[in-house]
């Protein structure tokens, strides 16, 4: 009759589309408060007490009943979008910002060298890295770069 789907909708639920743009910024608005309520982990994530909340809140806010490890995953794509995002501006002072994409204006000679030391990076060439303030809040301090490690 019925079959045991249980690895595969486990494996399902754990990663979702976040089709709505304002579910990350919602999620990364919730997060930041949770870090300045103390509840940060040891290795930069929330702590658990932090983690229960964020799921309570995010449901609370959005409707959507997303669990611990759903929004743990988001917590590392975004994780590694920013990395890729300070990767890609690096230590150049001399930037420019193009208001209308949102992103970092710069010749097309600085963006083929940029590219080609962060290949990832291709994405925010035309729009750049959406809620960057509470990203900065969750991630600055607490990741190495790239460049901390030299």
């Amino acid at each position: 009759m019925g079959k045991n789907n249980t690895s595969n909708s486990e494996a399902k639920k754990t990663r979702v589309v976040w089709v709505d743009p304002s579910w990350t910024t919602t999620f990364c608005n919730l997060c930041v408060e949770e870090i300045e309520a103390g509840n940060k982990g040891i290795f930069a994530a929330l702590s658990a007490k932090g983690w229960s909340n964020l799921v309570i809140k995010f449901r609370d806010e959005t409707g959507l009943n997303y669990d611990k490890e759903q929004l743990k995953y988001r917590w590392d794509v975004l994780k590694a979008d920013w990395r890729v995002w300070e990767k890609l501006k690096g230590v150049d002072t001399n930037l420019g910002w193009d208001a209308v994409k949102g992103t970092i204006d710069a010749s097309d000679d600085w963006w083929d060298m940029k590219l080609k030391e962060v290949p990832k990076a291709s994405k925010f060439r035309h729009k750049g890295l959406q809620n960057l303030q509470q990203l900065d809040r969750m991630f600055r301090d607490v990741a190495a770069t790239g460049a901390e490690l030299m």
